[in-house]
């Protein structure tokens, strides 16, 4: 019997020691699994910060301002001038101060900055990407982000395509906190060229104290972006054939009336003239309310081209006609007066340069002499005709000297 019972205490004992070095080794295990995952300074001063952190209240009193800071970076500007559009691509700095997410260094580790999401503290932009925020230990925050922004933007056509562009984009986050609370100041801005367009300047506009019944797009703050159109290929594709228009519509003019190439450099004009108007067209919004300068001269050049055309042909008519009809006496001492018959007799030249400018004409009496009286094909020409001839030269030094002035003065307004 005795026997027996010592067996079960000692059986007891034994089972009482394995338990008790069991749970020595447990704690022991445990205490170094916590010890190997043990929080570091910085998630122990995360999780401090954000404790009780509203990220839907800005870090200002209800009567303060909170003042952003931006820096932008312009990579590259489009403007798509059918839709009025506006394209600004680059990259944008937000400095902010926010008292709620400052520390002290030496009680956390000697912790001076840190990175927190985005999504989990309060922030002046729509992005939410998951996007990291540098914190320091006064408070102040500091996030870049991608600028890929959009906006309407009232192209100026006038100018075209010499213009200047002024275009304002809304930021959006800012515009819908009531009551203004929140200010934002550009620090600096950088701007990469080499685009159809080059970015001038550069600003920020806050609007804090806006009518109610003003229009609600003054609400916010606007990025206003300067742009001026980089045109020196235009200066060669549209201004020098301009040019060129006008020297030929003014060389028709002295030419003699009886030449057929008259006719056909004229209507060469007019084709040329009628070919940019359309290229222009494709170029152009139809919804635009001023018509660019640049078309409304080369639109007036047709119409005087047209009028020049016209002339011509009706002149044309008068100096071939059969008709022996003499010319009044009114006109024909008007023609014979010593400055007029000056100004007719400027081109005279020898018969055989009339004989190369002028049609050959199968009729022996149109085969009549230019201003002159030189023969041409060796006939004279009879003195009603080539008096008529006198006053088709000074009916075209006349409409000469006007589309000088003309075109003096359209070239000075329209370039």
């Amino acid at each position: 019997m005795v026997p027996r019972v010592k067996k079960c205490i000692w059986a007891a004992l034994f089972v009482l020691a394995s338990v008790a070095v069991g749970q020595v080794v447990g704690q022991g295990e445990g205490a170094g699994a916590a010890a190997v995952w043990a929080p570091t300074w910085t998630d122990t001063l995360k999780k401090d910060l954000l404790k009780g952190y509203d990220p839907s209240i800005r870090p200002s009193q209800h009567y303060n301002v909170t003042t952003v800071e931006t820096a932008i970076t312009i990579t590259h500007v489009e403007i798509n001038e059918i839709k009025s559009t506006l394209s600004v691509y680059g990259w944008m700095k937000f400095k902010w101060t926010d008292s709620r997410l400052a520390w002290e260094p030496l009680l956390n580790g000697n912790v001076s900055k840190l990175f927190l999401n985005l999504s989990t503290i309060w922030h002046p932009t729509l992005d939410e990407a998951g996007s990291l925020v540098r914190v320091t230990s006064d408070g102040a925050l500091e996030y870049t982000n991608e600028l890929r922004q959009q906006s309407k933007c009232t192209i100026q056509w006038q100018k075209w395509p010499f213009d200047t562009q002024h275009c304002r984009m809304l930021f959006s986050p800012w515009a819908e906190v009531d009551g203004m609370e929140i200010h934002v100041k550009m620090l600096k801005n950088e701007i990469s060229q080499g685009t159809m367009w080059t970015v001038m300047n550069i600003t920020l506009q806050t609007s804090t104290n806006v009518d109610v019944h003003a229009n609600p797009e003054l609400r916010g703050t606007h990025l206003t972006v300067k742009l001026k159109r980089n045109s020196a290929i235009y200066r060669s594709t549209i201004t020098a054939p301009a040019c060129v228009l006008v020297l030929m519509n003014l060389i028709s003019f002295w030419l003699p009336p009886n030449c057929a190439e008259k006719l056909v450099l004229n209507a060469i004009n007019v084709l040329i003239t009628c070919m940019f108007l359309i290229h222009f067209n494709e170029y152009i919004s139809y919804y635009t309310n001023n018509t660019p300068s640049v078309v409304l001269f080369y639109s007036q050049s047709l119409y005087l081209s047209g009028f020049c055309l016209l002339m011509t042909v009706m002149l044309e008519c008068v100096v071939k006609s059969r008709s022996k009809k003499p010319m009044p006496t009114v006109l024909k001492k008007l023609i014979t007066l010593k400055l007029i018959a000056g100004m007719i007799s400027i081109n005279r030249g020898s018969s055989q340069t009339t004989d190369e400018m002028c049609e050959t004409l199968d009729d022996a009496e149109e085969a009549s002499s230019n201003l002159d009286g030189m023969q041409c094909n060796g006939q004279h020409a009879s003195e009603s005709h080539q008096d008529w001839l006198m006053f088709a030269t000074l009916l075209e030094r006349f409409v000469f000297a006007l589309y000088v002035i003309i075109f003096t003065l359209m070239l000075a307004l329209y370039f």
